[in-house]
């Protein structure tokens, strides 16, 4: 007589189902456990050697130059060298690469703008990364007011300017950057603003194109108040307005947009630190609180006051991740509706 414990066949298939499932439970529970304790292993051992922070543009830059400080200032409170490394090329997007495709340790960090953020995204019709995928915030770091500068030919006043645009529709000319640069962008969401036709001209970069403002070989020019303001000391251009929502110190009678007469339109340029996707947060809360104490110290401040810049710190990750989201949501349909081909 057969025991009433044996299983049918269809118990057996049933049993060694259920076995799988909490074989894969278990697996998948003891997985997590491991990456949970790693990221806790490497937060208490973290940073045990030197970080890279990767800079997208050139040395000299005002980007390169808050890096450092940035970096130099880091350093101290992580107890380990941050080193600045500038990874050039494709409007940001060779920086922003190396950064998203980089181990997601800790040692790999980057100095994020709002070109390579924000305006790539919607400038390129294809990136080798997801900015949203690929990339996390540590936090905000600064916000730089733009200012309108024009020749010395051009009326004084920013109403004065407008008007004789709207008098010679496509005849007034401003210079850029470049094709897609922040320079260009800002320049066409202003003559939208403003119910205006200007000519583009775009320049290799803006310092050519300060050159040619300065001579008076084109009308207007976006830039920033560092570049301007020992030109417009000198009388060779005029600062008709300036991006932000006060007057800055290195221009002090120079107006706001909106003290100006043009509330509804700002011109400004942002920048960040972030990590690849997949950096464990205790990491990168150590560096969020790195980032924090750095842009409280009194040499980030004043390199930040002499760039024309403020500090967006203290924040925190999830504040700098809904900073950029909410700025793409503003720019990225203006800009593609421009249809630029970046250069």
């Amino acid at each position: 007589m057969k025991s009433s414990a044996t299983s049918s066949p269809r118990q057996c298939s049933s049993c060694r189902a259920e076995g799988g499932r909490r074989r894969r439970w278990l697996g998948a529970a003891l997985l997590a456990a491991l990456v949970s304790w790693a990221g806790v292993a490497q937060a208490d051992t973290y940073p045990s050697r030197p970080i890279r922070l990767v800079v997208a543009f050139g040395t000299g830059s005002v980007n390169d130059i808050v890096a450092r400080d940035l970096a130099q200032q880091m350093s101290a409170t992580l107890g380990q060298p941050v080193i600045v490394e500038n990874r050039t090329g494709g409007g940001g997007t060779v920086g922003t690469q190396a950064v998203a495709k980089a181990a997601p340790d800790g040692y790999t960090i980057g100095l994020g703008t709002s070109s390579q953020l924000v305006m790539n995204v919607a400038l390129f019709e294809s990136l080798p990364f997801d900015v949203e995928r690929d990339l996390q915030s540590i936090g905000l770091v600064s916000r730089t007011g733009m200012v309108l500068a024009a020749s010395a030919q051009m009326p004084a006043t920013l109403a004065e300017l407008i008007a004789q645009a709207r008098g010679k529709p496509g005849k007034l000319s401003f210079g850029s950057g470049g094709a897609g640069s922040i320079s260009h962008i800002v320049g066409e969401s202003f003559a939208k603003a403003a119910g205006v036709s200007l000519l583009h001209v775009p320049y290799k970069g803006n310092g050519a194109a300060m050159i040619d403002l300065s001579g008076g070989h084109v009308d207007l020019l976006f830039d920033s108040l560092l570049s301007a303001a020992p030109l417009a000391a000198q009388g060779r251009v005029r600062l008709l307005a300036v991006g932000g929502a006060k007057r800055s110190a290195l221009a002090p009678d120079t107006p706001t947009f909106a003290e100006a007469g043009l509330p509804g339109f700002d011109g400004y340029t942002w920048n960040s630190l972030m990590v690849p996707a997949g950096t464990p947060a205790p990491v990168i809360a150590a560096l969020n609180a790195a980032l924090n104490v750095a842009l409280a110290s009194p040499a980030v401040q004043e390199r930040l006051g002499r760039a024309g810049s403020v500090s967006l710190g203290p924040s925190t990750p999830q504040q700098a991740h809904e900073f950029a989201r909410a700025e793409r949501a503003r720019w990225v349909p203006f800009v593609r509706s421009l249809g630029i081909k970046p250069e």
